[in-house]
């Protein structure tokens, strides 16, 4: 058959415009190959063609993707002792390295995503790329996003710190890296490994976010089982984050992290503040029309050493971290406070320096809510905070722990477990509409919900609910709202 008289020059009709190294290693493989052939080896259309395609993929292993005459390549770069870079780069071919993608006649279209192999016990939960397990959706698992580069494939770059070990590699002849994160803190389940995948083909960069519940393993040959298939509009696809709307708010997330929370007040701002057995308006913590007239009261504040007055019943999660913070009648056992001292961002890991034990209480608040209204109301939505306030110098903050002092080798005092949790912990309502629902109240109606949260018993003296949610920081309306006194 002539197919295996091909000549080398006519590559360049198979695959255009290539690098002369590209063009050296494919031409290599293929002499390789054919020179190595077995005798009586049963000669088959196309036979060529698929060695091409094999020498492309050695050249590929040797950490570049060849496509539409591009040369490209992602990998990873030390930053320091534990930090890293991840970027892509053109390294030869095609055009200017600002042409955009759209600029050559090609559009990035959405992409249908196959996954034929899940790690044991993991089953997708959502349809955009979350997979969790089946007794526990959202404790762990792995999330698959896309970067949509619609400014160019090779402008992909992130920079990361607590890295204590990366892997170039390749996934299904694509270039890909994987990240091992610093978890010295003990975090279950925490999302410490992540793979990225550069697909030049479809202009996307898979974003693979794995915890530490899933193996290294694991998670390689998930990403190697993925298949990204480009779709029409409407079809069962997912779409990427773009890369342009990505940089664009790189600002907003950098306003954020350096947004100042009010963490101080004057002692008069509290001066709306309830006591236990006082009623008061709480329309303004409903964000939409048709809760006028509803109010609230916190009718009961108890103290308990065991847990038993709780129905875990409607919350697997919730039973579960308790089961870990009691013994077997439900007594809670001693808490735990770590001491961590912050890492130096590259050079070295935000680490565990001391731990200490505490007495822990569990406090259980009985919440009253009424329609004082003339119209039934649906669906009421409550969320609440427990809110830590101290004073000091004629002012209040928010109590964040202890400090450290100048002797001391830490920088933060952090309480794990549940009595780290300031959010709404326990609720005993559950709507049609979810966990923090009340379906309905009829004028005149009340509806009594039980909340109840872990506390160490040292900050049982700090302690006030803020009926609006936001356990963190003051704000106008939460202030004017007034938080409830359920100090102890």
């Amino acid at each position: 058959m002539r197919s295996e008289n091909i000549r080398i020059e006519n590559l360049k009709q198979e695959f255009p415009v290539m690098p002369d190294e590209i063009r050296a290693m494919v031409e290599q493989e293929v002499t390789r190959q054919l020179n190595t052939t077995a005798a009586g080896t049963p000669k088959r259309k196309g036979r060529i063609r698929k060695l091409l395609i094999a020498a492309l993929a050695a050249a590929m292993a040797l950490g570049t993707t060849v496509f539409a005459g591009t040369v490209y390549r992602m990998g990873s770069e030390q930053n320091g002792t534990f930090g890293a870079e991840v970027k892509a780069e053109k390294i030869s071919g095609g055009q200017s390295e600002e042409t955009v993608p759209a600029e050559t006649g090609t559009d990035i279209r959405p992409v249908k995503m196959e996954v034929s192999y899940l790690p044991e016990g993991l089953r997708e939960t959502e349809r955009s790329g979350k997979f969790g397990y089946e007794d526990a959706p959202y404790d762990g698992g792995v999330t698959v996003s896309l970067y949509e580069m619609d400014m160019g494939d090779d402008l992909f770059e992130m920079s990361f710190e607590e890295v204590v070990s990366r892997e170039d590699m390749k996934i299904n002849g694509y270039d890909g890296v994987y990240l091992q994160f610093s978890n010295l803190l003990g975090e279950e389940n925490a999302y410490d490994q992540r793979i990225y995948v550069a697909y030049p083909d479809i202009h996307y960069v898979m974003e693979m976010f794995v915890s530490s519940n899933v193996s290294k393993e694991d998670a390689v040959k998930m990403a190697e089982s993925i298949r990204f298939t480009p779709v029409s509009e409407g079809d069962d696809c997912i779409s990427g984050y773009k890369w342009s709307e990505y940089l664009a708010s790189k600002e907003e997330r950098e306003e954020i992290m350096e947004y100042d929370f009010i963490s101080q007040v004057e002692k008069s701002a509290l001066g709306n503040a309830h006591a236990v057995g006082e009623s008061f308006s709480v329309e303004a913590t409903i964000s939409w029309e048709g809760y006028e007239g509803l109010t609230a009261k916190v009718s009961d504040v108890q103290v308990f050493d065991n847990i038993s007055v709780l129905d875990l019943s409607k919350d697997a999660d919730i039973k579960k971290e308790l089961a870990e913070e009691t013994d077997a009648q439900g007594n809670l056992l001693p808490g735990t406070i770590q001491y961590i001292k912050n890492g130096n961002s590259t050079d070295s890991l935000t680490e565990i320096v001391d731990t200490k034990e505490i007495s822990q209480k569990l406090v259980y608040i009985t919440l009253e809510y009424t329609n004082n209204g003339d119209a039934a109301m649906q669906d009421i939505l409550y969320m609440c905070g427990l809110m830590k306030l101290v004073e000091k110098d004629g002012k209040v903050e928010i109590y964040e722990g202890e400090t450290p002092g100048e002797s001391d080798n830490w920088d933060i005092a952090r309480i794990s477990g549940a009595a780290g949790f300031l959010e709404m912990y326990y609720t005993d309502v559950f709507g049609r509409e979810g966990k923090n629902y009340i379906d309905s109240l009829r004028p005149g109606e009340t509806a009594v919900v039980h909340l109840a949260w872990v506390v160490p018993e040292r900050e049982l003296e700090y302690l006030y609910l803020n009926l609006n949610g936001n356990p963190y920081e003051f704000t106008e309306e939460d202030l004017a709202i007034g938080y409830v006194d359920i100090r102890q």
